[in-house]
């Protein structure tokens, strides 16, 4: 499965979220999961169990410096796709007959 999933920290007295984020994104990035991180999410793909866990982790981690954090998350199950963060990209790719910026 893969899920796309937003945290915004809440109660921060900065107008920059990237501060809070860096120890939350460290998780991701130390997970061993297969994930691509961008300008207003994160998606991630793996087992459910493991990518759940992977957002509590992350929420957990904000909450330690933050009083709130609110969390946005859209998943896609679909137990046979092979690479899913990059074959739907790839995908689209081809039936449209485009490179897509990266």
């Amino acid at each position: 499965m893969i899920a796309q999933f937003t945290l915004v920290p809440l109660g921060t007295k900065t107008d920059s979220l990237s501060k809070s984020l860096v120890k939350a994104m460290k998780q991701v990035t130390d997970s061993g999961l297969n994930y691509k991180i961008g300008p207003m999410g994160t998606v991630v793909e793996g087992e459910w169990v493991q990518v759940m866990n992977l957002i509590n982790l992350c929420r957990k981690t904000l909450l330690r410096e933050n009083p709130r954090v609110t969390i946005q998350i859209a998943i896609d199950d679909r137990p046979s796709a092979k690479n899913p963060i990059t074959s739907k990209v790839r995908s689209l790719e081809r039936k449209m007959g485009v490179k897509f910026k990266k």
